[in-house]
């Protein structure tokens, strides 16, 4: 059994009564150039964002924020994405204890691991971490990117999953080529990293109860995805798919920023007794009106 990874700079964290989280990854906010996949869905992101902001909600960055493995430095996606970070300052406190913005480093944003300075020029003293250890009661819970479970994307398999898409992968995106390491197009894969996670977390000496990541841009609630979830309330079998049959909350993945006109995240709640709900932000019409709607997935 593979024992969860050490981690460099973790945060603890203590759930209260009455406070709210919303945990996202995987924005990968780039030059908005026809390779920048979180372009289209930067409305929708800001309009989430908005409310979460006016809700006194907590924002948690789960990895994979910006883009830096296809672009060379962070000012271009900075110029082009200035309304988002200007949402993202107003979630911010210099004072650690205040802040309401807590960012967590992913493999493509790696980069915030040494370069700290840099971000902190928009965020005076923030930190940014690779993990936070979210104490809810009884139970801890471990909020990752989740790419130290995927061998290609961590060590030495990620400088040459790095070399191909910083030299080769823009120019592809921008032919239209779709990323065929996506969980809609290869679920196979995205289940093995699932695998790991949910492993790690039900067989690890750190007291950790439960795992909440990103990375593989494929939803997850209580270790069930959401095609095994409307499989379950449906019986409409999926091919290709190895379907769970029972729900265990172990393990939860945030999904992504960038799916088809969607965002999905986890909202994590403490009024009435502790809740987590996925969540999915993204078009709908009323009448003749297109609006931008949060519903529970």
């Amino acid at each position: 059994m593979e024992a969860l990874p050490k981690l460099d700079r973790t945060r603890r964290l203590t759930m209260m009564p009455g406070m709210k989280l919303i945990v996202m990854s995987d924005m990968h906010r780039g030059d908005g150039s026809g390779a920048d996949d979180f372009a289209k869905n930067s409305l929708i992101y800001r309009c989430a964002l908005e409310h979460y902001l006016e809700e006194g909600f907590t924002y948690i960055e789960l990895g994979d924020a910006e883009e830096l493995w296809e672009n060379d430095n962070f000012d271009q996606i900075y110029i082009t994405h200035t309304a988002v970070y200007e949402l993202l300052v107003r979630f911010h406190d210099p004072d650690p204890a205040k802040t309401r913005y807590l960012k967590i480093w992913g493999n493509h944003d790696l980069y915030w691991k040494d370069h700290e300075d840099v971000y902190r020029t928009l965020f005076p003293g923030i930190e940014i971490h690779e993990g936070i250890v979210l104490e809810m009661g009884t139970k801890s819970f471990l909020l990752i990117h989740g790419h130290q479970a995927d061998p290609k994307c961590s060590s030495e398999g990620a400088a040459v999953s790095k070399f191909f898409v910083h030299n080769f992968w823009p120019d592809l995106q921008r032919c239209g080529v779709k990323d065929p390491t996506r969980a809609a197009l290869n679920p196979g894969l995205c289940n093995e990293v699932d695998r790991r996670l949910h492993e790690w977390a039900n067989h690890n000496d750190q007291g950790i109860a439960a795992i909440i990541a990103g990375h593989t841009h494929r939803a997850v609630f209580e270790n069930l995805s959401l095609t095994e979830r409307r499989y379950l309330e449906s019986k409409v079998k999926t091919e290709r798919i190895e379907i769970k049959h029972q729900p265990d909350g172990s393990y939860y993945n945030t999904g992504s920023c960038v799916h088809p006109l969607s965002i999905t995240g986890i909202e994590i709640t403490y009024e009435d007794g502790l809740q987590l709900r996925l969540v999915e932000w993204g078009q709908a019409t009323e009448g003749h009106t297109l609006t931008i709607q949060r519903v529970e997935v």
